[in-house]
């Protein structure tokens, strides 16, 4: 799979993730006011199967809290715990949307528990190749998505 089709798929779930989960609406740009954002979060999830790699997710804004109420379905504002919680599961949703897509529905593929920062921290890089990159605007911030991956990253 080339890099443009693996940052749409990439996108696209990513997209599907925040709307299916976080009942968010992503933005088709980032605006300016977006792009400013401080980091708030980030997440990595190491995968295992026909392909190893890193999907990395890192939040900038303040919109968390609201993504973390909205999958829990409360009105209140979440812990900390429940919003790393949150973004642990979003990761391993957008890990686990996309690696089929990637792959096929045969592969068979092992995700490893999200290390998540909440707070501004941001876990290493993987000592791996970037394969496919991409932003996605959500209200006052943005996403970012980074999948690194040796196999992925030669086609």
């Amino acid at each position: 799979m080339d890099k443009a089709n693996l940052e749409s798929l990439l996108y696209s779930t990513a997209i599907l993730t925040f709307e299916d989960l976080g009942f968010l609406l992503p933005d088709d740009t980032v605006s300016e006011e977006q792009a400013a954002a401080p980091l708030c979060a980030s997440a990595r999830i190491r995968f295992h199967g026909p392909t190893e790699g890193w999907l990395c997710i890192r939040l900038y804004g303040n919109f968390l809290p609201e993504v973390t109420a909205n999958m829990l379905g409360e009105d209140e504002v979440p812990s900390m715990e429940d919003q790393a919680d949150a973004l642990g599961e979003l990761s391993n949703v957008i890990c686990g949307n996309l690696l089929p897509a990637v792959a096929g529905l045969e592969a068979v593929y092992n995700l490893d528990a999200p290390d998540v920062q909440v707070g501004g921290g941001v876990p290493p890089a993987p000592e791996m190749p970037l394969a496919s990159s991409c932003v996605v605007g959500i209200d006052d911030g943005r996403v970012e998505l980074d999948v690194h991956d040796v196999a992925m990253a030669s086609t």
